[in-house]
């Protein structure tokens, strides 16, 4: 094998594996919070990225996407991405554990590295208030923040391993891609 093709293949090689976190490091900007979807995005998602995702659609006008590789034993908190394909709009449900589904109201404290603490709550579940609560602990994954969610009256630790805090940022960054946040 000649040395440029050498050389291309370890660039492309390199190129494959920086481009497995996908959109690990951006922001979110509120000001482009919206719920439509565009047509380039939704080829993406439909050709690459809906294979990762288990669908479910109880009436073929919306589609529910849960990432396949989500948590779904002991206490968590899942972002589902849901598309109403016949008004091309994108919603984000938060989805929780049956334990977690008892409680009035989620409530999720966020321990910053620098000490401080935030508590986001989660009450009524609008489409707006969706997306802001599930911004803000995409936000707190992205800070390595600790998380803990209040449940039977004392917080407990919810995305405690790298895979828990993978598994909800990569359907929060195609939700994003999806509605041209990012």
């Amino acid at each position: 094998m000649s040395v440029p093709i050498r050389k291309f293949l370890v660039f492309f090689a390199l190129l494959a594996i920086a481009s497995c976190k996908l959109d690990s490091d951006k922001k979110v900007n509120r000001e482009k919070f919206k719920f439509k979807v565009g047509v380039d995005a939704s080829l993406f998602f439909r050709n690459v990225r809906q294979i990762y995702y288990d669908r479910y659609s109880p009436d073929g006008k919306w589609q529910a996407y849960r990432f396949g590789d989500r948590t779904t034993e002991g206490t968590y908190i899942n972002p589902v991405v849901v598309i109403n394909w016949i008004k091309d709009e994108a919603y984000l449900l938060i989805e929780t554990s049956d334990d977690l589904s008892e409680v009035p109201f989620l409530s999720v404290r966020i321990n910053h590295a620098t000490a401080d603490s935030d508590t986001i709550i989660l009450k009524d579940r609008g489409k707006e208030k969706m997306l802001e609560f599930g911004s803000c602990i995409y936000e707190a994954i992205q800070q390595q923040d600790s998380l803990k969610v209040l449940l039977k009256g004392k917080y407990v630790h919810v995305f405690s391993t790298e895979e828990d805090r993978e598994n909800f940022r990569i359907p929060m960054s195609d939700y994003y891609r999806l509605t041209a946040i990012f």
